[in-house]
């Protein structure tokens, strides 16, 4: 079940979703958290970071797991989700490789795919997992089609997503990604859904229809336990 947590603005969204992450590294210091990229979640870890300096967390036992990645791109390009996690997330909070579990995207294949979904069960499984809402409806890189895969895997990109802010970067057309699959997010004991920006209207009513549709991949976390949608007036 989802249940829904509305905010002003953009800010106090971040400030809540940072509010949980800090409290879930001091609750459980060896916490395994899964993030996501973009515009939505960037204010939730620049506070989140502000948060653990301030007030001293230890986060040196955290693993972070990055949900999805472009595929093709060269992994220093500044418009890969591995790029923005290491500036945004990682190097500010000092996170050490063997803490961090995510895709390479110039390698992106079957293999990759069992190698993060190996990793992540050694660590114990995901505590939490935040995640955006596409103006798609995706989740991830769970794109909307007629099925979806269940497990981590490849997929083709839909056309809104190859317009994602991020690709704006990109020194090559991006047609494929490489995703954590609705199976591996749902397996997260916690879900942390931030909903917020331009274009998302039309997505988040879907989701608000409490009906479970591959049209809308993000309908999906109505199957899982314990997820927490923090969203902003739109």
């Amino acid at each position: 079940m989802i249940s829904f947590q509305e905010y002003p603005d953009y800010e106090s969204v971040s400030e809540a979703a940072s509010e949980q992450l800090l409290a879930l590294v001091q609750r459980k210091p060896d916490a395994v958290i899964c993030v996501a990229t973009g515009a939505t979640p960037l204010l939730t870890y620049q506070r989140f970071v502000d948060k653990v300096k301030s007030e001293k967390a230890d986060v040196s036992r955290v693993t972070f797991v990055k949900l999805d990645e472009w595929v093709g791109l060269a992994p220093d390009n500044p418009a890969t989700c591995e790029a923005f996690l290491q500036l945004h997330l990682l190097k500010p909070l000092g996170i050490e490789p063997e803490r961090y579990i995510a895709f390479t995207p110039d390698k992106a294949d079957h293999e990759e795919s069992a190698r993060v979904v190996r990793e992540i069960a050694e660590c114990g499984g995901l505590d939490l997992c935040v995640l955006g809402i596409g103006k798609n409806g995706h989740l991830g890189l769970n794109e909307p089609d007629e099925w979806l895969e269940p497990a981590c895997h490849i997929t083709s990109l839909d056309e809104r997503t190859r317009l994602h802010d991020m690709l704006k970067q990109a020194d090559r057309p991006v047609e494929q990604g490489i995703t954590l699959g609705l199976k591996d997010i749902l397996a997260a004991k916690e879900v942390l859904l931030l909903v917020a920006g331009e274009g998302k209207q039309q997505a988040f009513s879907a989701l608000r229809e409490r009906k479970v549709s591959t049209k809308v991949p993000a309908s999906f976390l109505w199957l899982h336990p314990k997820t927490s949608c923090l969203y902003c007036s739109m």
